[in-house]
């Protein structure tokens, strides 16, 4: 069964915890919903803060664009999440999750997270970094990238290049 695309698809997958930010993430897809009416954002993951996100999607009548997946524990699951999204979108802290979407041939759009971002996305060339807790600049860099689905797959092979060339668990292992 091939996966199909779905050009305006973003995904979020992470715990949901303040950190993370995905409240803020909800807030930007709202800005943008007037601009993508079909605008998506796959929310992968759970945690303390999941009723309030999904409080916050309610009162931004967004459930027609939010969907709330849950925890995805099983690879094959989280691959076709990732394969059928357009962009991932870091909004808070993160971890892993980018070099997995990068894996995927994902552009990437965080802010300052734990540091680990600053080899992996690269302004311009695979993904935007936005100002730390702006839902504008958010929303822009997201706005940028879906209105252009060229840059969307451009980024989206300089992230498997970056993940297949440089950050890889041999570049790991030997860096330690």
């Amino acid at each position: 069964v091939e996966i199909q695309l779905i050009p305006n698809r973003i995904i979020h997958v992470g715990r949901l915890v303040k950190w993370n930010r995905v409240d803020l993430l909800i807030k930007a897809v709202n800005i943008l919903e007037n601009h993508f009416s079909d605008i998506e954002l796959l929310i992968i993951g759970s945690g303390p803060e999941e009723d309030n996100l999904k409080d916050l999607t309610k009162r931004l009548s967004l459930n027609s664009n939010v969907k709330f997946i849950g925890a995805v524990y099983k690879s094959d699951m989280l691959a076709k999440y990732m394969i059928s999204s357009a962009i991932y979108v870091l909004a808070g802290m993160g971890g892993l999750s980018i070099n997995e979407a990068m894996a995927f041939g994902k552009p990437v759009i965080c802010s300052v997270c734990d540091g680990t971002e600053k080899k992996l996305v690269r302004d311009g060339f695979n993904g935007y970094y936005f100002k730390e807790g702006n839902k504008y600049d958010l929303a822009n860099k997201i706005k940028l990238l879906l209105s252009n689905q060229n840059e969307i797959v451009r980024m989206g092979k300089n992230s498997e290049t970056i993940i297949r060339d440089e950050i890889n668990i041999n570049t790991v292992i030997n860096g330690y």
